[in-house]
């Protein structure tokens, strides 16, 4: 039977997930977006792993048009104590762009577009001079990177790899799911909070684990002050500008939720938005 975690609180549950995960794979990465769920986990489990004296990567996808702040909390967390890899991807992916109906996507880090970048490339990254994926083809989805992401990196190690994911079920119906049914998925010795993973609708030696499922925003930003955790300060301004802690999103501007939040580059962060505003077609 899967543990129940009702007799807990969501910290102490999340850490006891975390030991799981440590305990039971030598290869272990955590996909990073630079926002404060996934920067929570992500400091969690370098307690945790310092405790077990374990290590662990780091997967962080540059989607170019980011939030300056963002960029500068990646940077602080790459210094972690127990990280072993930090994969900073600045690949030309494709990117919905739902603010125009003649290019529907659009394709970060693109060479051609170099004169448009929102910023210069970062130092240290995986970029199209230096890709280590033999797969990756400009243009590739976001989605599709992902899972051949996690293909490479267990073919890499070549045994069990456990891949850690910042979500959270409260924030939407999709996420619910995604942890939920049981009935449509292979779990990791029974645990409803991990699903093994799909490529080409074949199963691979690879679980995703959500630590931090059934946390809510109040425990996000509760857990950064009774741990004293490091946060990206794109959140305090964008308190102090209005937005409650339920609708701060940091995902790539230009998507069909994300462009609603498009005019918060401007009030947030004026030199950003100037870029943004130039980067895609808005016809």
């Amino acid at each position: 039977m899967a543990k129940k975690y009702l007799e807990k609180n969501v910290l102490d549950a999340a850490i006891e997930r975390l030991e799981i995960m440590f305990q039971n794979f030598d290869n272990i990465y955590f996909s990073f977006s630079g926002g404060k769920d996934s920067s929570v986990m992500i400091q969690l489990a370098n307690m945790v792993a310092t405790r077990l004296n374990k290590t662990f990567d780091v997967l962080f996808i540059d989607l170019e048009a980011q939030y300056y702040y963002t960029i500068k909390h990646v940077e602080e967390l790459k210094h972690l104590s127990q990280i072993r890899d930090f994969y900073h991807i600045a690949l030309p992916m494709a990117l919905r762009n739902a603010v125009s109906v003649l290019q529907p996507k659009w394709i970060c880090w693109e060479e051609e577009s170099k004169h448009l970048w929102v910023r210069d490339m970062p130092e240290n990254c995986i970029n199209i001079h230096n890709c280590p994926f033999p797969w990756f083809k400009k243009g590739e989805e976001f989605e599709d990177f992902i899972i051949q992401f996690a293909d490479w990196y267990q073919k890499k190690y070549d045994g069990p790899v456990a891949c850690g994911i910042g979500i959270r079920t409260d924030e939407s119906l999709n996420r619910f799911r995604t942890i939920a049914f049981h009935n449509h998925k292979i779990m990791f010795q029974n645990h409803h909070w991990s699903t093994k993973l799909k490529v080409h609708e074949k199963h691979i030696d690879v679980y995703n684990f959500y630590p931090i499922y059934d946390w809510t925003a109040e425990d996000i930003w509760g857990a950064v002050s009774q741990l004293d955790l490091k946060f990206n300060y794109i959140y305090e301004l964008m308190y102090k500008n209005g937005i409650s802690i339920y609708e701060q999103r940091l995902c790539q501007p230009f998507g069909d939720d994300q462009k609603k939040g498009l005019n918060q580059f401007k009030s947030l962060e004026y030199e950003t938005w100037s870029k943004v505003l130039n980067r895609v077609n808005r016809c």
